[in-house]
């Protein structure tokens, strides 16, 4: 039994892996909840592991107090993926790999090796990532937006009498986009500027490749942020997950 760990900048998100089945799956949020979160995962975690494979975006802290946490664990040692120049037939963009999320990374790997071709993966959480590789596993870059809840705050902060407010489920139809009131017009707003952007991003990468990418959506705004993209996409919600696998083929290092 192998423990596959992703944790955000908001949340501590695991699962089992049991032979190819991800079973248990479970999250938490640890901002300003650490302990909580990490009572919820240890209460969550088998008492013996082969494995656990994470994925932090986090920090050293948190990745100090997960370590301690399994240490009590028969076998169980934390490896922690780290982004690297090339993986699993997949070669970075950056010319320093290290600052290229491993999140985004590890949901890189899982798209490179869900299906052949070219593909874009979109991580909607509290920021929403954009990334695409091209069929031969060149990673060709990406983009980082602020989540349509992110740019309501900002808005809230810096104006007068504006308020945040939580974006509409799904893009509304005809004149119903624009806003008649200030709350529906910085949700729709919020939602339609991030999607856009996204759209855009997909159609430019199809485009220059001179076919259309498979696009695959995650994270925890998945399917809000869906009802908004004209571009059509693939619901993945355990991409991070199926990354985090890949791992476990390999032999565990010392």
């Amino acid at each position: 039994m192998h423990a596959l760990i992703d944790i955000g900048n908001t949340r501590i998100k695991w699962a089992l892996l049991d032979g190819r089945q991800l079973v248990q799956r479970g999250s938490a949020v640890h901002r300003d909840a650490l302990d909580a979160a990490l009572a919820a995962l240890d209460a969550a975690l088998p008492a013996k592991l082969e494995r656990v494979i994470v994925a932090n975006v986090a920090g050293e802290r948190v990745a100090e107090r997960l370590r301690k946490l399994c240490g009590s664990r028969a076998g169980a040692r934390v490896e922690l993926v780290a982004t690297t120049t090339e993986r699993f037939g997949v070669r970075c963009a950056y010319a320093e790999p290290v600052r290229l999320g491993v999140d985004r990374w590890v949901a890189l790997l899982a798209a490179r090796h869900a299906a052949p071709g070219a593909a874009c993966v979109i991580n909607a959480g509290t920021a929403v990532t954009f990334d695409a590789v091209d069929a031969g596993g060149r990673h060709l870059g990406g983009l980082i937006l602020p989540s349509a809840r992110l740019i309501a705050a900002a808005l809230d902060r810096h104006t007068s009498d504006v308020g945040a407010t939580a974006p509409a489920a799904g893009a509304p139809a005809g004149l119903e986009l624009l806003g008649k009131s200030t709350d529906a017009a910085v949700g729709n707003g919020a939602m339609l500027a991030l999607a856009a952007g996204l759209d855009r991003a997909v159609d430019t990468v199809a485009q220059v490749l001179g076919t259309p990418p498979r696009v695959y959506l995650s994270g925890g705004d998945a399917a809000l942020l869906r009802g908004w993209l004209e571009t059509g996409v693939e619901l993945r919600a355990d991409l991070v997950f199926e990354g985090l696998a890949l791992f476990t083929t390999e032999p565990q290092r010392g």
